[in-house]
């Protein structure tokens, strides 16, 4: 066995320590490399995740906030139809019971009437009848004046001053005071100076009936108006003289406020 020499032990040394110097590099890589696996295959991808999940709860919550804000205008929307369907169903039963007010009135004038116009009525000269909401009064010319003539007589005054009465007290509706005539011309020279056609005889009869209705009956000036209509709305044919004479008339209309 030969002598170990001060330079075999160096060499031995050199190649100890080299072997700990490759496997430290050998250690060292397999760590860098497991480092960096981890970050490529775990780290990387856990972040990533993490960042899509953040920005998904960031868009739910986002979502939830734009809901809660529709639901919240919804409610008050839901709020305002409450209260406009409130609003329009007290409006509804005012005005259901305005009608049956009205409707009331009118039934008690037309009894009213019926029974002071009594005579009138059975001899065909007045006639009261319905129409829709409305009560006409008919009212034949020779009642109120003489042929060809505007001005009411003292028997008309006396039947006027009935209908005066009672259609006072009807306050909520309005007094169309409609001049009818049939369709015979105007040719009575007399006559013609003052009403050159029917449609001023119409208009001046229908005129003094609602002056007589102010002037006398104390009815409002506002609750009345006067109208001539002529021959052109009839109420029976003008081919026959019983149909003439129910179009020569004075047509009192009874028209609820608007």
């Amino acid at each position: 066995m030969s002598p170990e020499t001060p330079a075999t032990d160096e060499l031995r040394t050199s190649t100890r320590y080299g072997s700990f110097g490759w496997i430290g590099w050998s250690l060292f890589l397999s760590l860098a490399f497991a480092a960096g696996a981890f970050v490529y295959f775990l780290y990387l991808p856990l972040r990533s995740e993490a960042a899509r999940h953040a920005a998904e709860r960031d868009e739910a919550k986002a979502r939830a906030a734009n809901l809660e804000a529709k639901l919240s205008g919804a409610q008050e929307h839901v709020g305002e139809l409450t209260r406009k369907q409130v609003e329009v169903s007290v409006q509804l039963a005012e005005t259901v019971a305005e009608k049956e007010k009205l409707e009331a009135e009118l039934k008690a004038i037309q009894a009213d009437l019926a029974s002071k116009l009594e005579v009138e009525i059975k001899s065909g000269n007045i006639e009261l009848r319905r129409r829709g909401d409305e009560l006409v009064v008919d009212v034949a010319d020779k009642v109120l004046f003489d042929s060809g003539q505007a001005d009411v007589t003292e028997s008309g005054r006396e039947v006027l001053t009935q209908v005066a009465q009672s259609l006072a007290e009807l306050t909520g509706h309005i007094i169309q005071v409609g001049g009818h005539t049939d369709s015979t011309r105007v040719v009575n020279k007399e006559t013609q100076a003052r009403f050159p056609t029917n449609w001023e005889l119409s208009t001046a009869r229908a005129t003094n009936v609602v002056r007589f209705l102010q002037e006398q009956g104390k009815i409002p000036g506002e609750r009345l108006v006067a109208s001539g209509f002529s021959q052109f709305r009839p109420a029976a044919s003008n081919k026959t003289a019983a149909g003439r004479q129910k179009n020569r008339r004075i047509e009192l209309v009874l028209l609820p406020r608007k």
